[in-house]
C-alpha cells in the first residue's frame, strides 16, 4: 500500500474527525473557524481555507469567517476571491476600519480602479495612517480613470489629515504628477524614499517618474530594488525584464525572463524578450524559435520580425528569413539594414527580381555592400533582368574599392557592353597584380576589344609578378595568333605547356595554331597525342571533329566522339557535344534521340535546352517543341534563346497576340533591338496598327534601313492607302528575304496597284528559285485558274507530288477535270479530296457535281445530305443542292428548301429566279 505524506495524513485525520463527529453530531461554524486557526498556526493555508469555507457554508452571514477567509486569500495572492469575501464581511457588519485597508490592497492588486475610487476613506474607526493610505490609492485610481479634477479635490482634502505617513507624502507628490511637473515630483518622491527605502508604492512611483523623465537606466535600478523586496509581484517583474531588454541590458534581464517563463512558457511577450536575449548571445536557433512563438502568439511588432529574420539568416534558414523580413519590408524605411538581409536571403532562394527591387531602395551604401550588390547584379543579368541590373551596377560604381570588388564590377559592366569595365579591371590589377581573376578578365576584355598592345603588356607584367603561371603565356600566345605572328605564338604556347603539364589547354592552343596555319597534318598529330592523355576532354574532342571535317573525314571525328560517349554515357558534356555534332551534320533526329534519353531534368545546362529545341523545330515537331520551350521558359523565364524559340513556334502557328505579349514581357527587363523588331512584327501581323506604329517609332534609327524594317514600313503604307510608296519597300523586303510573308506582301502590293502581270511574273520567278515552296505554287495555281487551266492543272499536279494529301489541290483538280469533261479523272481527284476532308462542304459539292454530270442524282444527293448543314452558309453550294433536287425530280423538297433560306447575294437571287423559270416553280 502506498504511504501517505504528512499533508495527506493530516487531511485524512480531518476527514476521519468529521466522520466521528458526524456520528455524534454535526461540527459547528465556530469549530471550523477554530480548526482553521490551528491550520494557520501549522502553516497550512490550504487546509485553513477549506475549514473556513465549511464555516461559511454553515453560517453564510458569519462576518468573522468571511473576514478571515478574505485575509487568507490576500496571503495566497487570490485577490479577486479576497475582494468577494471582504465585501461580504462589510455587508454582514464586520468593522469597516479593519476591512477597508485590506480591501483596498486587494482592489489595488487586481486593478479594480473603479471600485477603489468609491471606497470611503474617511470611514469611522480608520486611523489617520489608514485614511492616508486608502486616500492615496483612491487618488491613483481616479487618475487612472481620467477623473483628474476629482483627484485634485481629494488630494486637497487629504492634506488635512494629521499624520506623518509616507502615503500623505505620496499624495502630495501626486499633485505634481497631475501637473506633469515630473522633475519636481521625482525629487519629492526621492526624499520619501530616504524615509521609506523599501516602500512598494514609493519605489513604483519613483521608477515611473524616471521613465517619464527619459531616464530608463535609473528606472531599471529602482525596479530592480522593488523586485528584490517584492518578488511575488510578477507584473512588475515583467515590466523590469522588458525595460532591461529595451535599454540593452539583456544579460541582466534574462534571469527575470526565465523565472516568468516557468510560469507560462507560451506567453508571447516573454518569448519576444527571450528571443532578444538569445540573439544578443549569438544563439540564433533559439532566438528564432522564441521569436516564432511570440509571432504565433499574436505579437505583430516589426522588431520581433526583424529579430526572427536576422536569426534565420544567421543559421542559413533563408526561407524563414525571407518570410519574416518580407512581412515587414513595407514598413521598414529605405536604407534599413534589414533590407540588405532580405535581399541577401532572396538571392539565396533564387528570387532575383525581388532582391533587385529591395536593393533598389538602398542608396546609403558602404564598401561592405559591394559584394551583395555585385551578386545581385550578376543574378539579375543571368536571369534576364538587365534594366534592374544596370541600376544596381551603377550604385556599385561608388562603393567598389577593393581589387575583388573592382573585378566583379568590371566584369558586370562588360556584360552590359560598358567599356568602363576595362578601366575598373585595370585598377583591380594595379591594386592586386597577383589576383588571377582580375588578370584573366582584363585579358579577355583586351582581346575582345582588339587592344592587343595592352594585352601583351598585361601578359608581360603578369609573367613578372607570377612567372610560374601559365596563363600569362597563354594570353601572349593568343594575341600573337590573332596578329598572325605564328612563330612568337608557338614559343609562348610551348612555354605554357612546360609550366602546366596537367592541363590540355596549352597543347590544344598549339593545335588551333596549326589549324590557323592550315597545317591539318600537324593538328591531327597533336590531337592524337592529346587524346591519349586526355581521352574525355570535350574541347579536344570537339577540335578533333572540326579538324576531321576540314579533311573531309568527319565520320572519323563523329566515331571518336561516339566511342567516348559509349564508354561514358553518363557524361552530360560528351552527350551534348555528340548531339551538337549531329546538328551540324543536319542529323536532327539523332540529336533528339540522344537528348530525350536524358530522364533527370534537374539542373540541365543551357546547351541541352537550346540544342534539343532547335532540333525539334528543324524536324517540324511542333507539339514536342512547344512543350520543350514551355518547360524551358518555366525554368528560365527570361532566357533569350528560349523566348526566341517560342516566338518562332508562335509565328508558325499564327498566334501573334501571344507572341507580342511574350516579346513585351522581355522588353520590360531588357533593352533589346531584336526584340523590338519582333514586337513590331507581331503587332503588324495581328493588324494592331496603332500599337505597331508606336513600336516602330521607338526603333533606333540605325535599324530603320534594314530590309525587315522596310517591310514594316510597306505594311504601314498599304494600310494608309499608299501602295505606290509601299512598292519600293516591299521589293526591298522580298529581295533580302524571299520568304512566304514577304512574297504575299509584294503580291498584295502589285494587286492593289492592279499590276497582275507582275504578280504572275513574280510567282513564276519565285517558284523557279524555290521549287519546293508549296504555298507559292498554290498561289500561282489559284491565279492560273482564271485564264490558264492547263497551267493551273500542271501546278496542282506538282503540288500533289510534294504532298499527296493536299486537299485543295485534289479538289481543284477534280473541278478542272470536270470543266474539261474528263469525268473519270475528276471523280478520282474528287474522291481523294473527300477522303482527306470527309465533312468539307466544298469537297462534297465538287464530287456531287461530278455525279450530277453523270446523272447519278442519288449519289449526289447523298453527298449533299452531308454538306448542307445549318453552319454551311455558302449560297452557291446550297443552290447546287436545290438544283440537284430538281434534276432528281424532288420538286416539292426543292421548293421547301428554297423557302427555308433567303439568298442575299445578287448572283444567287438571279439564279433562284432562273431555277423557278426553268423548272416551273411559282
Amino acid at each position: 500500500m502506498k504511504s501517505l505524506n504528512s499533508k495527506q495524513f493530516k487531511y485524512a485525520l480531518a476527514v476521519l474527525a468529521i466522520g466521528v463527529l458526524s456520528s455524534c453530531g454535526r461540527q459547528t461554524s465556530d469549530q471550523y473557524m477554530q480548526e482553521a486557526k490551528q491550520y494557520v498556526a501549522e502553516n497550512d493555508p490550504g487546509a485553513a481555507i477549506v475549514a473556513l469555507k465549511n464555516a461559511v457554508q454553515l453560517e453564510p452571514k458569519s462576518a468573522q469567517a468571511r473576514f478571515e477567509l478574505g485575509l487568507l486569500y490576500i496571503q495566497q495572492k487570490q485577490f479577486e476571491s479576497a475582494e468577494k469575501e471582504f465585501n461580504r464581511a462589510l455587508e454582514y457588519g464586520y468593522e469597516a476600519s479593519k476591512v477597508l485597508p485590506l480591501l483596498t490592497q486587494a482592489y489595488q492588486q487586481s486593478g479594480a480602479y473603479s471600485a477603489i475610487s468609491k471606497l470611503e476613506h474617511d470611514q469611522d474607526g480608520l486611523t489617520s495612517v489608514e485614511r492616508a493610505e486608502i486616500g492615496y490609492f483612491k487618488v491613483v485610481a481616479l487618475a487612472r480613470l481620467n477623473k483628474l479634477d476629482d483627484a485634485r479635490v481629494l488630494i486637497e482634502e487629504l492634506r488635512e489629515i494629521k499624520t506623518s505617513s509616507i502615503f500623505k507624502g505620496l499624495t502630495a507628490s501626486y499633485m505634481l504628477v497631475l501637473d506633469e511637473d515630473y522633475e519636481t515630483a521625482a525629487t519629492s518622491v526621492s526624499e520619501l524614499r530616504e524615509q521609506a527605502p523599501q516602500n512598494a508604492e514609493v519605489l513604483k512611483l519613483l521608477a515611473q517618474l524616471k521613465l517619464s523623465l527619459g531616464a530608463p537606466d535609473e528606472a531599471a535600478e529602482i525596479f530592480t530594488d522593488y523586485v528584490q523586496s517584492y518578488p511575488e509581484d510578477k507584473q512588475t517583474t515583467f515590466v523590469l525584464a522588458k525595460l532591461l531588454v529595451d535599454i540593452g541590458k539583456l544579460e541582466a534581464a534574462e534571469p527575470y525572463i526565465d523565472e516568468l517563463l516557468q510560469l507560462n512558457d507560451q506567453n508571447p511577450l516573454l518569448n519576444q524578450l527571450k528571443s532578444a536575449t538569445y540573439a544578443q548571445k549569438g544563439d540564433h536557433a533559439n532566438a528564432l524559435k522564441h521569436a516564432e512563438i511570440a509571432i504565433n502568439g499574436g505579437i505583430e511588432a516589426p522588431s520581433i520580425r526583424l529579430v526572427a529574420g536576422y536569426s534565420a539568416y544567421q543559421i542559413q534558414d533563408y526561407s524563414s528569413a525571407n518570410r519574416h523580413l518580407t512581412y515587414i519590408a513595407g514598413v521598414l524605411p529605405d536604407n534599413h539594414p534589414g533590407l540588405k538581409l532580405l535581399a541577401a536571403s532572396q538571392l539565396q532562394l533564387g528570387l532575383t527580381s525581388e532582391a533587385g527591387d529591395v536593393l533598389g531602395r538602398l542608396d546609403q551604401l558602404s564598401d561592405e555592400d559591394a559584394p551583395l550588390f555585385s551578386k545581385a547584379s550578376y543574378e539579375l543579368l543571368r536571369d534576364g533582368f538587365e534594366k534592374e541590373a544596370k541600376v544596381l551596377i551603377e550604385k556599385s560604381t561608388n562603393i567598389s574599392r577593393t581589387a575583388e570588388d573592382l573585378t566583379r564590377l568590371g566584369l558586370l559592366q562588360l556584360s552590359l557592353n560598358n567599356l568602363d569595365g576595362i578601366v575598373n579591371l585595370e585598377e583591380a590589377v594595379s591594386k592586386s597584380p597577383e589576383l588571377v581573376s582580375a588578370q584573366t578578365t582584363l585579358a579577355k576584355a583586351y582581346i575582345v576589344t582588339k587592344q592587343y598592345d595592352k594585352a601583351l603588356e598585361l601578359a608581360s607584367n603578369w609573367k613578372n609578378s607570377t612567372p610560374a603561371d601559365s596563363k600569362s603565356y597563354m594570353l601572349a600566345g593568343d594575341v600573337y595568333t590573332r596578329q598572325q605572328k605564328f612563330a612568337e605564338a608557338k614559343v609562348e604556347f610551348e612555354n605554357a605547356s612546360s609550366l602546366d603539364t596537367n592541363s590540355p589547354s596549352p597543347k590544344l592552343a598549339m593545335v588551333n595554331l596549326a589549324v590557323v596555319q592550315k597545317d591539318t597534318q600537324q593538328a591531327s598529330l597533336l590531337l592524337d597525342e592529346l587524346l591519349i592523355k586526355f581521352p574525355n576532354n570535350v574541347p579536344t574532342l570537339a577540335t578533333y571533329y572540326l579538324v576531321s571535317k576540314q579533311a573531309n573525314k568527319q565520320i572519323s571525328g563523329i566515331e571518336k566522339i561516339q566511342a567516348t560517349f559509349d564508354s561514358e554515357p553518363s557524361n552530360m558534356d560528351i552527350r551534348l557535344l555528340l548531339a551538337r555534332v549531329y546538328v551540324v551534320e543536319a542529323n536532327y533526329l539523332k540529336a533528339i534521340e540522344l537528348l530525350t534519353a536524358v530522364k533527370d531534368q534537374k539542373d540541365l545546362p543551357r546547351a541541352y535546352w537550346k540544342t534539343l529545341g532547335q532540333s525539334l523545330i528543324k524536324t517540324n515537331q511542333l507539339r514536342p517543341a512547344t512543350l520543350h520551350y514551355d518547360a524551358w521558359l518555366v525554368k528560365e523565364p527570361n532566357d533569350k534563346d528560349a523566348i526566341v524559340g517560342k516566338l518562332l513556334l508562335l509565328d508558325n502557328l499564327n498566334k501573334f497576340a501571344e507572341a507580342a505579349l511574350l516579346t513585351q514581357g522581355y522588353l520590360k527587363n531588357r533593352d533589346d533591338v531584336q526584340m523590338q523588331l519582333l514586337n513590331t512584327h507581331f503587332l503588324l501581323m495581328q493588324a494592331d496598327y496603332p500599337a505597331a506604329q508606336k513600336a516602330y517609332d521607338a526603333l533606333p534609327d540605325n535599324v530603320l534601313g534594314l530590309p525587315l524594317a522596310k517591310g514594316f514600313l510597306a505594311r504601314f503604307q498599304l494600310n494608309n492607302k499608299q501602295p505606290e510608296l509601299a512598292l519600293e519597300n516591299a521589293l526591298v523586303a522580298y529581295s533580302s528575304t524571299p520568304n512566304n510573308r514577304n512574297l504575299i506582301l509584294l503580291i498584295f502590293t502589285y494587286d492593289t496597284l492592279k499590276q497582275t502581270d507582275k504578280t504572275m511574273q513574280l510567282l513564276t520567278q519565285h517558284i523557279e528559285k524555290f521549287p519546293q515552296d508549296l504555298a507559292a505554287r498554290m498561289l500561282l495555281a489559284e491565279r492560273q485558274i482564271g485564264g490558264d487551266l492547263s497551267g493551273a492543272m500542271a501546278s496542282y499536279e506538282i503540288a500533289l507530288q510534294q504532298n499527296a494529301n493536299n486537299y485543295i489541290a485534289n479538289n481543284n483538280l477534280a473541278y478542272l477535270h470536270l470543266q474539261k469533261g474528263d469525268i473519270d479523272k475528276a471523280k478520282e481527284y474528287g474522291r481523294k479530296a473527300v477522303e482527306i476532308k470527309p465533312n468539307n462542304s466544298a469537297a462534297l459539292d465538287t464530287l456531287a457535281q461530278i455525279y450530277v454530270a453523270e446523272k447519278d442524282y442519288k449519289e449526289a444527293l447523298n453527298l449533299y445530305d452531308r454538306a448542307i448543314t445549318d453552319a454551311m452558309q455558302n449560297e452557291e453550294i446550297y443552290l447546287n443542292y436545290v438544283e440537284t433536287l430538281l434534276l432528281a425530280e424532288e420538286k416539292f423538297l426543292a421548293e421547301r428548301k428554297l423557302g427555308q433560306r433567303e439568298m442575299k447575294q445578287k448572283a444567287s437571287i438571279t439564279r433562284v429566279d432562273k431555277l423557278k423559270t426553268d423548272f416551273g416553280i411559282e
